[in-house]
């Protein structure tokens, strides 16, 4: 686990006054040490040159000279002859004044140990000339001795020796009181460090949580009351950057949804793959087409996504090939047109797939042009007989009662074109007219049935037909009046006009909930079944030749369908064939009935 920033700022506080402390400590140690030598050195080496002058009044007696000499500096004093032999050593004057007041004037013959020869630095510095200093244990002893030589007269060399025990412990004192104080600084600089570290961390901890909200998607940063350093400035730099990043974010959101918007209301379906040839992008218009509604494509591979093997083989070619490939497959009864496009290597590579289904206009331009060759037969054969008797009588062979024949045969013609064009002009105004332009208002279904079988009522009488009402009470509907009266009236005269001689026709009507039910019932010789599915569509007949004759255009259904499909309801066929046919309407009721 890593150290926090306020911990390493305290332990480098700490660290620092440590050593700043031991360097002063160290320094302190090493200059007062120095300055007590050199006071000592210099003192000694004062008071060898003085002494070093009584050397020859009392060389005689060198060993009760050192011991004297040694009383004066309060050191150790030891004398040598030019030749390094001890001569009198403060240290040996107890020894020295045993001895027989005969004895030669030269200790060498009295002290065995004065008479060896010492060779040390400061005496051989000594016996150049020069002042010699040294600094030693003494054998046999811990403590340290400081030695300064002088030249003397006649080649002799004064020493005196003073222990160092007195300067090593006013160091140790001094060193003692250090650490005491440096410990005390230690704690005080803790104690300041802590708090200078919490108030020094502070706005890095804000900083530092602000981030925190930034990655977790909260971009709604306040900076604090900010001072003018650096912290100051990086943190209004932080909050500046958590605002442009949720406007920037906002932008890139909005532009997604958008994007997806009109991505899910297009008609046509796109589908895009990655490099590796898995789905990263698909509408639902793609989904329908493919064949995968289940699931969702992205992530699929191509094999899983796309059902249809055509289409699939189609965009697999168009990931080999660096070229826009297009076209249109007929695959399971649907015609799709697509488009393959790739992508550039800078967009990421993979390519993007545009499916449009086709079938519902293919159906509707295969519609078109039933339509006009329906029309264009329904129109040949009166023209061609209003043109072959018009020729007839423009030629003047034939006689007066042929002629009228032939202009009754012309009249009927042309209103037979006529009624054709009438339905035609309806049906057009039919499917122009938007849905909010339709008529809303309550319908009297008896007065309609009613008024419908008056209207019929000579043409019924025709054929020997009945026309009887069957409406349960007062029934209301919510539609258009004129249409519904034309829908009723249309179904009434189908079935007068094929039911058989001498037949029933009964229109029925019921509320059934919130719908009104109407039926027209008739006794003719019924539908087959297989003609039920395309009875409302434009010229469709079951028999073409017996509409004909009986003046049908082919449009009436046609034009029931749309009125009924206007006012918000449905019309479908029931027939048995030799029992008769039901046609049913259903539209929606009045509520206030």
């Amino acid at each position: 686990m890593g150290f926090t920033f306020r911990t390493k700022l305290l332990a480098s506080h700490i660290g620092l006054v440590a050593a700043v402390v031991l360097i002063v400590i160290l320094e302190l140690n090493r200059s007062l040490g120095a300055d007590l030598g050199g006071q000592l050195d210099q003192r000694l080496e004062q008071q060898a040159r003085g002494a070093a002058q009584w050397i020859g009044e009392g060389r005689r007696h060198p060993g009760k000279l050192a011991a004297r000499l040694a009383l004066v500096v309060s050191a150790d004093v030891t004398i040598f002859d030019r030749d390094g032999n001890v001569l009198g050593d403060s240290t040996q004057a107890a020894a020295g004044a045993s001895a027989s007041a005969s004895a030669q004037p030269t200790v060498t013959s009295s002290m065995p140990a004065a008479a060896s020869s010492i060779d040390t630095p400061e005496v051989t510095a000594a016996h150049r000339g020069d002042v010699g200093h040294a600094t030693r244990l003494l054998a046999g002893s811990e403590d340290e001795m400081h030695f300064v030589a002088v030249p003397a007269a006649d080649g002799m060399v004064l020493r005196i020796a003073a222990p160092l025990s007195d300067i090593n412990a006013t160091l140790r004192s001094m060193r003692r009181r250090l650490l005491f104080a440096s410990a005390i600084a230690i704690i005080a600089a803790l104690a300041l460090g802590f708090f200078a570290s919490r108030l020094a961390s502070r706005p890095l901890r804000d900083m530092t949580e602000s981030a925190k909200r930034i990655a977790q998607g909260d971009y709604d940063i306040r900076p604090a009351a900010t001072s003018p350093d650096e912290f100051g400035v990086l943190a209004e730099s932080l909050a500046s950057l958590a605002a442009q990043l949720k406007a920037r974010i906002g932008d890139l959101t909005a532009e997604r949804d958008r994007l997806s918007a009109i991505l899910a209301g297009m008609v046509e379906g796109v589908l895009v793959l990655g490099a590796d040839g898995r789905v990263v992008l698909a509408n639902p218009a793609a989904a329908q087409i493919v064949g995968d509604t289940g699931a969702p494509l992205i992530g699929k591979a191509l094999a899983d996504a796309v059902k249809p093997m055509a289409l699939r083989d189609f965009i697999a070619a168009g990931a080999k090939s660096a070229e826009v490939r297009e076209s249109e497959i007929e695959t399971s009864g649907r015609s799709i047109a697509i488009y393959v496009r790739p992508l550039a290597r800078a967009a990421g590579g993979g390519m993007v797939t545009v499916l449009r289904d086709m079938t519902g206009l293919r159906r509707l331009m295969t519609m078109r042009r039933d339509f006009v060759a329906n029309v264009s037969h329904e129109l040949r054969t009166p023209v061609t007989a209003i043109q072959g008797y018009a020729e007839t009588l423009l030629g003047g062979s034939a006689d007066a009662a042929t002629s009228r024949q032939f202009l009754e045969i012309i009249h009927r013609q042309a209103r037979r074109i006529g009624a054709l064009v009438e339905d035609l002009l309806e049906l057009s105004e039919l499917e122009a007219r938007a849905p909010e332009q339709a008529v809303r208002e309550a319908v009297d279904v008896g007065a309609i049935a009613e008024h419908v079988a008056q209207t019929v009522r000579e043409r019924a009488k025709q054929s020997e037909t009945t026309v009887r009402l069957d409406i349960d009470g007062h029934v209301v509907a919510l539609g258009d009046p004129s249409g519904l009266e034309q829908v009723v009236q249309n179904l009434v005269d189908n079935a007068i006009k094929y039911g058989n001689p001498g037949g029933h026709v009964v229109i029925r009507g019921s509320r059934e909930g919130a719908r009104v039910r109407l039926s027209v019932v008739d006794d003719g010789p019924g539908i087959e079944a297989r003609h039920l599915p395309r009875l409302f569509e434009r010229f469709y007949r079951v028999d073409a030749g017996r509409s004909r004759d009986r003046g049908g255009t082919g449009l009436g259904l046609a034009i029931v369908k749309h009125i009924v499909e206007a006012m918000g309801g449905d019309v479908h066929v029931e027939s048995d064939v030799g029992k008769g046919s039901r046609f049913v309407v259903e539209v929606p009721a009045n509520g206030a009935s």
